[in-house]
């Protein structure tokens, strides 16, 4: 499949149903703007009917075409015939020195993770509150 083909077509449908819903919300909020009022509800009732048939050409697209994420992969099981996890750098957070031994295989930029992820950064400073308190 040609993905900028799937690329313009998706972006042309996004296109023209944003262009069918701010008309939709002019006419609602701004009825002056039109100089013809008597044929104001059948403009809304148009304008509503495309951005529908926008926005489900939108999904038919995405839905049989769109490229997938690659499946994951099955856990090894081990000799018992659980599953095992897989590997990691860095068993737990009181391992890590660093947020770099962390998250190696994310992909995001370690110092990137923390300005994102509230979650890494609380858990950061737990770490260092507890290593701050082994010295003492």
């Amino acid at each position: 499949m040609n993905i900028k083909l799937f690329n313009a077509a998706t972006t042309q449908i996004r296109g023209k149903a944003l262009e069918s819903l701010a008309l939709i919300d002019l006419l609602l909020n701004d009825p002056t703007m039109v100089p013809e009022h008597s044929n104001l509800v059948d403009e809304i009732v148009t304008h509503s009917r495309k951005l529908a048939e926008y926005e489900g050409a939108l999904l038919t697209l995405q839905q049989y075409f769109a490229p997938r994420a690659p499946a994951p992969q099955p856990h090894e099981e081990t000799k018992t015939g659980e599953p095992k996890e897989p590997a990691t750098e860095v068993a737990s957070i009181d391992e890590a020195k660093s947020p770099k031994k962390l998250v190696k295989s994310s992909g995001i930029p370690p110092d990137e993770l923390l300005k994102r992820s509230p979650t890494m950064r609380k858990a950061m400073s737990a770490q260092r509150r507890r290593r701050k308190k082994e010295k003492e």
